[in-house]
Formats: C-alpha cells, sequence, structure tokens
C-alpha cells in the first residue's frame, strides 16, 4: 500500500501498488479533468509530483520543461511508492472557466410615467 497526498486539498489516501493516479484521485474525492476518460491523448490531467516518482505518467502533451518541473499526466502515471502530488488549478477545473470574458449588455430601463403629465403634452 502507499499513501498519496492530494494538494492543494489536503487530502490523503492509500492504495495499492500500480495504482492508476488519476483513479486514486477519485478515490479521495479529487476532482482532476480527464476529458478522454483517461485515454492520454487530451493532456488535461496534468499534476505536479512534488515528492515521490511515479512510473509513466509521460506523454507527448508534456514539454521537456514539464517534464524537469514534475509533470505527468494522471491517467498515465502510476502509483510504485508514496507521493506528494499538486493538483493545479488549471486541472481542477474545466478550462472554459478560466477563459470568461464579460460581455457588455444593454439593459431596460423602466420609468414611471405620470399619465396626467402625458395628456397634458398631448401624448
Amino acid at each position: 500500500m502507499h499513501k498519496i497526498l492530494f494538494l492543494p486539498h489536503q487530502k490523503e489516501i492509500r492504495v495499492k501498488d500500480r495504482e492508476i493516479l488519476l483513479r486514486a484521485a477519485m478515490e479521495a474525492g479529487v476532482h482532476i479533468n480527464a476529458s478522454c476518460g483517461g485515454a492520454g491523448v487530451c493532456g488535461k490531467c496534468r499534476v505536479i509530483i512534488e515528492q515521490g516518482q511515479a512510473e509513466d505518467g509521460i506523454t507527448e502533451k508534456l514539454s521537456p520543461e514539464d517534464l524537469k518541473k514534475g509533470y505527468r499526466q494522471a491517467c498515465q502515471a502510476i502509483v510504485t511508492e508514496d507521493l506528494v502530488v499538486r493538483v493545479p488549478v488549471e486541472s481542477a477545473i474545466d478550462a472554459s472557466v478560466l477563459n470568461i470574458q464579460s460581455v457588455p449588455r444593454k439593459t431596460a430601463r423602466i420609468h414611471e410615467m405620470n399619465l396626467e403629465d402625458l395628456k397634458e403634452k398631448g401624448l
């Protein structure tokens, strides 16, 4: 059994050897985007392994710089020892939420009219 601590959630879980990291996160109640269902093709389940080493988790979606920083794809990473894993905000929420732009709106105003004034003006 291996212990995984998910940051910033401060959730810890024990999993069996060779468990997929994404599955461990789900069992711990930690949401990680995985639009492709764990096939390793969307690149949205990026996590940072801060302590320990996971087997695999490396795909073409991760640059050499990402790998040096400890990024791995949770859907492909296999747990073989205790880990501390950071879930970056872009992996925890849908990207469409990050790109929200405010859209100007036109709002109708309601003015209270005095009918007597309108009659006097001939309207």
